[in-house]
């Protein structure tokens, strides 16, 4: 993955409301949420397919308490 890729998904991520997948996992490629679930794993196998051969950027939306507003 190139370093302007993550870095534009990363922003992608910290810049977008993401609150309706509050306590789950998030798959990001080119700027958009391409897989969501409780797991890692579960995510990271929906992805697969999804993400056409690209690599994705995972993260963990935190729990409501956890959010910075």
């Amino acid at each position: 993955m190139n370093k302007t890729t993550l870095e534009t998904n990363y922003q992608f991520f910290m810049e977008s409301d993401v609150s309706k997948y509050i306590g789950e996992w998030i798959a990001i490629v080119d700027e958009k949420v391409i897989a969501h679930g409780r797991s890692i794993k579960e995510v990271a196998e929906k992805s697969k397919s999804l993400a056409k051969g690209k690599k994705a950027l995972f993260a963990r939306v935190p729990d409501k308490e956890s959010m910075i507003f």
